[in-house]
């Protein structure tokens, strides 16, 4: 499945840039978004005119068992990996499931573009594929799973707004 989301955020591109390589600002939204179990920034490493980072993310379970048999809850984890391109201010990110079995059946990338929306705003545009490989229930498992990716980052853009306010 091919999607898009967008998203104006409330700062202009050069702040919206520092802010997502901030380890505080990942604190922020562990405590403060009410989708994740865990938002954890494990790693950012700049290379001058690129910047390349990983961002653990643990959704809190939206199945806790398919029949009889338990999903555990690192079933909707992943890590972000992903490089940003400071000057055309677009990241390009692959998320990888944390548990085999997931890695396995999905796959998830794309990219993220960064556009001065005016008015010390910033456009958001994420692009990307995502891929479930299992029969007849692939497709639905993509539209739970992008559903559940969409309130993860709608809840991320209201929080972001906030977010420099009280860090500077």
């Amino acid at each position: 499945m091919h999607f898009e989301i967008v998203h104006t955020l409330p700062a202009d591109p050069d702040t919206v840039m520092r802010v997502m390589l901030e380890q505080a600002y990942y604190e922020y939204l562990q405590q403060h978004h009410p989708d994740v179990d865990r938002i954890e920034m494990l790693s950012v490493e700049d290379l001058g005119t690129t910047v390349r980072r990983r961002v653990h993310y643990q959704l809190k379970p939206i199945i806790k068992s398919v029949g009889p048999k338990k999903v555990p809850p690192e079933a909707m984890a992943w890590v972000e990996e992903s490089t940003i391109d400071k000057a055309s201010r677009r990241q390009t990110f692959r998320n990888v499931p944390v548990l085999d079995w997931v890695q396995a059946r999905m796959t998830n990338a794309g990219t993220i573009e960064f556009t001065d929306a005016g008015g010390g705003r910033t456009k958001r545009v994420l692009a990307g594929e995502l891929k479930i490989k299992f029969p007849l229930l692939g497709a639905i498992a993509e539209r739970i799973i992008y559903g559940k990716a969409k309130s993860l980052l709608d809840g991320e853009a209201r929080l972001f707004g906030d977010y420099p306010k009280s860090h500077g």
